[in-house]
């Protein structure tokens, strides 16, 4: 057998945050920022994963989030 990429490669669900905006209209790249840098409604605590500089965010969690600040 013989492995293709896509074998290799782990699912994760976390992105980047320019990966996590492309295709959405909502929330934009300036709104974000403003979410992760003030944790406004816990999205920080919720969503956000850091790794040294890098932010990423948890697209379950992000739904997860999303449908909790709907109610």
């Amino acid at each position: 057998m013989i492995a293709t990429i896509s074998d290799a490669q782990p699912k994760t669900h976390l992105v980047t945050c320019r990966a996590f905006l492309q295709g959405r209209d909502w929330p934009t790249a300036s709104s974000l920022r403003y979410y992760i840098f003030f944790n406004k409604y816990g999205f920080a605590d919720t969503c956000v994963k850091r790794v040294g500089r890098k932010v990423l965010i948890d697209l379950p969690a992000f739904d997860r989030w999303l449908q909790e600040q709907a109610r």
